[in-house]
């Protein structure tokens, strides 16, 4: 009598391998494996970030509104300013009786003339014609990449020719009070142009190169390492403009004899104190330094209101009170 398992093995068909069982796997080249997949996943992440981060910056969101508040409140005229490269950018005029002169306010980065109506009205209060406008890429007027005052200048010297041929303006008597981004675009509009007669720049940054490294992360609100690099290089590729180039430090001595008012929070964690000390040293005279203790960005006006409509009335009666001799001379040629 056969075995039980007699039958039961059977021979392997022609051809067909034998059954090989496997070594043991590699941990280190797995491990490997999944350290590589890791770094370039990594690199990937910090690329698009930083990419994104540069995009927000040249490019802020702007609202899909058609209107705002200023539309509708009585005295305030809404204005176009055609900019010498056929954008449009969308302005607001509050004319006043008898003025003591015409103020145009500029607004900061990823700000628009919503942040500047409050200041706007306590101007006019105060007896000043005042135009408010958004720069390119901001508010209600057209998209645009944004240069952190570097074309702004334009797109202000732009809304200056406009205000300039407005009913009740006396074109001896025009000043800019700018914030921000809108402040180093008013230091360096007033260099280029004659005609703007005095200048009120408030947390204003002095070299834009230095500011972006100092601030990178209160700013963007991601470290400085290793992001403020590629994030620098980025946005100078997207919109065309070398930061390095960007310093209204260098140029407001040339508005002199025309007045300058800086002001600088001393609590600004965006744009040190400091800077405006900077500011305020390269300026020629006649200037004007106010620091306020316990102050952050742009924060003179909503936390020291009072004190601030006081100091900025009795520069800007004082600058604007005679007219402003380089625009008479403009105006000559």
């Amino acid at each position: 009598m056969g075995s039980v398992y007699q039958g039961m093995h059977r021979d392997r068909p022609p051809g067909r391998l034998a059954y090989v069982p496997r070594g043991p796997r590699n941990i280190g080249r797995f491990l490997l494996r999944i350290g590589i997949g890791a770094v370039v996943l990594g690199a990937l992440a910090f690329l698009v970030l930083s990419g994104l981060t540069a995009w927000f910056l040249t490019h802020p969101p702007q609202a899909g509104d058609t209107t705002t508040r200023l539309d509708y409140d009585v005295g305030w005229v809404r204005l176009n300013v055609p900019t010498r490269d056929g954008a449009s950018l969308a302005a607001w005029y509050g004319p006043v009786i008898n003025p003591a002169g015409t103020v145009i306010v500029t607004h900061g980065i990823a700000s628009t003339h919503r942040d500047m109506v409050g200041k706007g009205n306590m101007l006019r209060r105060l007896g000043f014609n005042t135009f408010v406008f958004d720069f390119r890429g901001h508010g209600l007027s057209d998209p645009g990449v944004v240069t952190l005052g570097a074309r702004e200048v334009n797109d202000l010297i732009d809304a200056l020719d406009v205000v300039l041929g407005l009913p009740g303006v006396d074109p001896r008597r025009v000043a800019v009070i700018g914030d921000s981004m809108g402040g180093a675009a008013a230091i360096m509009a007033a260099a280029r142009d004659p005609r703007i007669a005095a200048v009120v720049a408030e947390s204003s940054y002095a070299r834009l190169l230095e500011t972006t490294d100092d601030s990178f992360q209160a700013f963007l609100g991601v470290p400085a390492f290793p992001f403020a690099g590629p994030v620098q290089l980025l946005a100078r590729l997207f919109s065309g403009v070398d930061p390095g180039q960007v310093n209204p430090a260098d140029d407001i001595v040339r508005i002199s004899p025309r007045p300058v008012f800086i002001i600088h929070g001393q609590a600004d964690r965006y744009v040190p104190t400091e800077v405006g000390q900077e500011l305020y040293e390269a300026a020629g005279e006649p200037r004007v330094l106010w620091q306020p203790p316990r102050v952050g960005h742009v924060g003179a006006f909503p936390q020291r209101l009072g004190e601030y409509a006081v100091r900025v009335n009795a520069f800007l009666r004082q600058a604007l009170g005679r007219p402003n001799p380089s625009a008479s001379a403009v105006a000559e040629v």
